[in-house]
């Protein structure tokens, strides 16, 4: 069947329906895409080439055209609701004849539907009065109208035709330009029609006839001509350029040619037919979609809007926002709301379309719903915001300003903190040493953050992987499999010729018992091919019917499924295998709850319903010839895909939906031209066996993660830390981290005092810190003493004391040492028991042990003074020499 707008010299199927051998595709549109619109998408028909008419915030739709038929005769309302869509059908009492390409236009008290021209199955190619059918919204009834059958009237009344374009007026009028009847007859000229005594009036014609173009009515009384072809001769056409247009006056009866201007670019918008033209509450002209006019196998289609303003007669072509519609013609459109554009069906080649799609006119984005934001608002908008931004801006650095000055010294103290720790040169070394240590450890740290910048984006931006874990396993499940007859007729069950499956394992176990057939009156899949009748069958087995792979007493290895109906008839049996949690057909079709799970959401069900309408299934669906044996292998698997989710990214305990899949493989053999001469009763057999027997799961992971990452950047750091120490040799770390360095108020003042009670220090100084004697210090010089011995051994016990407790609080663990004195403690025990007299003496005994020198006045010392007693004379003036040269006086 096709439908085209073409030349005679390039198609002879121009104008008129024909019917083919030929595929037609429905157009399919998911849910997540266009304007969602989910309990419409599975009632929305698909068709093309409607007379419609806006009647308040509604399209009402009569005729046009499907892949099943050229002349459509339901009447449809599309209404906008203040969130969404409402979508149903208006009873008609009675019956007008299908129509495709007529005009509807609508009363002005928009009670009454008047249908105009078109096309019809009785009516193509011939030349008759003007068709028009009046509809009435209050009775549901069709009124022909008397002239559409009087021949012989000498009234003023136009030839029938198709392609025009009708728009109603003021008072009840309605204007009708142009239109062709076929190829050889296009029209030229441009009729008033009083809806209210049904009188025409020719007015002045256009300079060329013309075709597949627009009107659309201004305010002002103008009625504007947009695209369409116009013939230039009497065998030649073209399409009618956007620079000059065709502008009506009504008031005064006259054409003129207007010129436009270009848009932004410099260029006019592009010349079209059949395409939607919509008017705003301001004269702006809204064109969308159409094609260029040629023939079927140079068709283009257009998507692409272009806004003609009527004051200044300049084009704009606004950039594409959002989701774009398909590219069609004979589309359905118009602003329902004042707000938006609405465009709804319509045809590409062989496509029709089903879909609802809505551009806000004021921020000219394709959006998916109606709470955007509009650019009108948000440029109402952006004036205060920019000011407020501004003012904001000025404050702010008022304030960091003035926390500048008032927290001076604090600044001043943290920029010295952090020079203070940057900058420590050791003592003899030059400067030049740490500058270049300085330089070189920035520029590993600059090395080690795009290092650490690298692996984190390769971290985010990682891809995904699958991996297959395959367990043996001796049972496997059996799919859902669901059996759709095409064009087999319907017959009654009791009939021999109606159809069926009937199903049975290798080892004669039946299976028919799983088998139901589905309601198709509930919802009827759709074959591109349409033989005929469709009736559809489902296997569904519960969980413990298993398949098994060693003989015995079991269910079998695989499945045998037999096809039964009339052998006379032309047809296709379509078989698609579903996971039992994902088939749809289970939710469709309304079957008893048998305890198996569905993972499937409205969405999932809404897409798979629009598929099958449009017969795009390809994943796991195939087609058998009648008398023919095909096998069929398939593989069950738990798909567990990672989910959408910023945990993922870590790489440990990742998040994921665990998804039912199913993988087949099919092979057919040829159709057997003996098969039923050979006494078969049936149509055939399909073996259905598992391909792997095991269980199989697919796990979906991160290449690469954070956690993979860690190791990296712990790899890079270390390596650089070595190149450093390399370089510039080793220096001791610090035995505080972050929290004790930074920590401020009463954290840092609870440490300081922890220090000052656990190491409590005297008038001997700190370790590392304070010169061991004021002799050896760099600034006092001026206060040295004579100090006795016993003052020096005190100051040394002091500081040796405070330097093993920060020793074994900080630096050295002490594990060894206390080990060391237990088992020092259990010799002792030991050689206590064993003798009176020990070798070694107790520590808790200072006096045990000691060498005996009744005349050694040091004895009676504490601590270690009797470890600085002078053994002979000449240590004392050593001691006052050493004095001298550190004084200088030597």
């Amino acid at each position: 069947m096709c439908i085209d707008v073409a030349f005679v010299d390039m198609i002879q199927c121009l104008w008129t329906p024909c019917f083919q051998s030929q595929i037609i595709v429905y157009e399919a549109t998911t849910s997540n895409a266009y304007f969602y619109v989910p309990n419409l998408m599975n009632n929305l028909p698909f068709m093309g080439g409607n007379a419609v008419a806006q009647r308040n915030n509604s399209l009402v739709l009569y005729g046009g055209e499907d892949a099943l038929s050229n002349y459509k005769s339901d009447l449809y309302m599309l209404t906008q609701m203040p969130t969404t869509y409402t979508w149903h059908q208006i009873h008609q009492n009675n019956s007008v004849p299908g129509n495709s390409y007529g005009q509807a236009v609508m009363s002005n008290d928009a009670e009454i539907m008047f249908l105009i021209g078109g096309v019809t199955k009785n009516t193509k190619n011939l030349f008759l009065p003007m068709q028009i059918y009046k509809f009435l919204f209050s009775t549901g009834n069709w009124d022909p109208w008397e002239g559409n059958t009087n021949l012989n009237t000498t009234l003023p009344v136009p030839p029938n035709r198709q392609r025009f374009s009708a728009i109603a007026g003021p008072n009840n009028k309605v204007y009708i330009c142009g239109g062709a009847l076929n190829e050889s007859a296009i029209f030229g000229d441009f009729w008033e029609l009083d809806t209210t005594t049904m009188k025409f009036t020719e007015l002045a014609r256009l300079n060329a006839p013309i075709y597949a173009h627009t009107a659309s009515l201004l305010s002002n009384g103008k009625l504007v001509i947009l695209g369409g072809i116009i013939q230039t001769s009497p065998t030649t056409t073209k399409l009618s350029p956007m620079d000059n247009i065709h502008v009506y006056d009504i008031h005064t009866n006259t054409w003129k040619i207007q010129p436009t201007n270009k848009d932004s670019n410099g260029m006019y918008t592009s010349p079209r037919t059949m395409h939607n033209a919509v008017v705003t509450s301001d004269d702006k002209i809204v064109i969308f979609g159409g094609d260029n006019g040629g023939n079927q196998r140079t068709k283009a289609y257009i998507n692409s809007v272009s806004i003609l303003d009527t004051n200044t007669w300049t084009w704009s072509s606004p950039p594409p926002h959002g989701i774009l519609p398909s590219r069609r013609s004979y589309a359905a459109a118009g602003i329902l709301d004042g707000k938006h554009l609405t465009v709804s069906f319509g045809s590409a080649l062989n496509s029709y379309y089903n879909d609802i799609n809505v551009m806000d006119l004021n921020s000219l984005e394709w959006v998916n719903d109606f709470s955007s934001i509009t650019k009108d608002s948000t440029s109402e908008m952006s004036k205060g915001l920019i000011a407020g931004v501004t003012i904001a801006a000025i404050i702010l650095v008022v304030i960091i300003i003035f926390l500048f000055w008032r927290f001076w010294s604090y600044v001043n103290w943290l920029g010295k903190k952090i020079h203070g720790d940057i900058w420590k040169p050791r003592n003899g070394e030059p400067a030049w040493a740490e500058t270049t240590r300085i330089i070189f450890q920035i520029i590993l740290l600059f090395i080690f953050t795009m290092f650490l910048v690298f692996v984190i984006k390769q971290a985010v931006d990682s891809p995904n992987v699958t991996q297959r874990i395959q367990n043996s396993a001796s049972n496997v499940q059996v799919p859902d499999v669901r059996f759709c007859f095409d064009g087999f007729p319907v017959y009654p069950p009791t009939d021999i010729r109606s159809t069926g499956v009937l199903c049975q394992t290798n080892t004669g176990v039946s299976c028919t018992k799983y088998i139901q057939q589905l309601n198709t009156s509930i919802f009827e899949p759709v074959f591109a091919d349409y033989l005929g009748a469709v009736s559809c069958f489902l296997f569904r087995a519960p969980y413990d019917f298993q398949l098994v792979q060693t003989s015995g007493a079991n269910n079998g290895s695989f499945l045998t499924f037999t096809f039964f109906g009339d052998q006379n008839a032309t047809g296709r049996i379509h078989i698609s295998a579903y996971p039992k949690e994902m088939d749809p057909n289970v939710n469709v079709y309304n079957i008893p709850s048998d305890n198996i799970p569905s993972y499937l959401s409205v969405s999932d069900m809404s897409n798979w319903q629009t598929n099958e309408r449009n017969d795009i299934q390809s994943k796991n669906v195939f087609t058998v010839e009648p008398f023919s044996y095909s096998t069929l292998g398939y593989d069950l698997i738990d798909h567990r895909y990672l989910q959408n989710v910023g945990w993922n990214y870590v790489g440990f305990l990742p998040l994921s939906n665990s998804t039912p899949e199913i993988t087949t493989s099919f092979r057919q053999e040829a159709s057997n031209p003996n098969y039923v001469t050979s006494g078969h009763p049936d149509l055939g057999l399909i073996t259905i066996v598992p391909n792997t027997w095991a269980s199989l799961v697919d796990r979906e992971v991160k290449m690469y993660t954070l956690l993979n990452a860690l190791g990296f950047v712990g790899g890079i750091f270390g390596l650089l830390i070595t190149v450093q120490t390399w370089l510039f040799g080793y220096r001791p770390r610090s035995p505080w981290g972050v929290v004790q360095r930074w920590s401020i108020g009463d954290m840092k003042r609870s440490l300081l005092r922890g220090l000052h009670s656990k190491f409590k220090t005297t008038d001997s100084g700190i370790p590392l810190i304070h010169p061991v004697h004021q002799r050896f210090s760099v600034s006092d010089f001026g206060t040295l003493e004579d100090e006795t011995e016993s003052q020096r051994v005190a100051r040394v016990e002091e500081r040796m004391q405070v330097l093993e407790m920060l020793f074994k609080a900080y630096y050295v663990d002490d594990e060894v040492f206390r080990s060391l004195e237990s088992a020092n403690k259990v010799t002792d025990n030991e050689k206590v028991s064993g003798s009176n007299l020990p070798l070694f003496p107790s520590s808790e005994n200072s006096s045990v042990g000691l060498p005996f020198n009744s005349g050694n006045n040091n004895l009676n010392t504490p601590g270690f003074s009797h470890m600085f007693t002078r053994q002979h004379s000449g240590s004392s003036s050593t001691y006052s020499v050493s004095q001298q040269r550190l004084n200088g006086q030597l």
